[in-house]
C-alpha cells in the first residue's frame, strides 16, 4: 500500500498512524494531509522489545499528546510537535 493509501486509512479509522518512515512527515505538514495524530520512531535496528519500551514510556508520560500531535520518538528523547488546528 502507498504512503497515502496507509496515511488514507488511518484517517478513515480514526486511527493514530505510528510508523519507522521518516517520510510521512512530508505529507503530513507540507502537503497538509489529515492525521489525527502520528508517532514516528526513529531508532535504528528493528528490535521490537527497544520499541515496545519507548512506547510504553511516551504512553506513561504523554498520552495526552497523541491526538493532533507529530510524536518523534528516540532513545534519548521525546519530541512532540502539535498539528496545528484540530484536526
Amino acid at each position: 500500500m502507498s504512503d497515502e493509501g496507509l496515511l488514507q486509512l488511518a484517517n478513515q479509522e480514526k486511527r493514530i498512524f505510528i510508523t519507522n518512515d521518516k517520510d510521512f512527515g512530508d505529507p503530513i505538514f507540507l502537503q497538509k494531509k489529515l492525521s489525527l495524530g502520528t508517532v514516528l520512531f526513529r531508532v535504528k535496528g528493528q528490535k521490537s522489545e527497544e520499541k515496545i519500551k519507548l512506547m510504553k514510556k511516551l504512553l506513561m508520560g504523554y498520552r495526552d499528546k497523541l491526538l493532533n500531535h507529530y510524536v518523534v520518538i528516540t532513545k534519548l528523547k521525546i519530541r512532540i510537535i502539535p498539528l496545528g488546528d484540530k484536526r
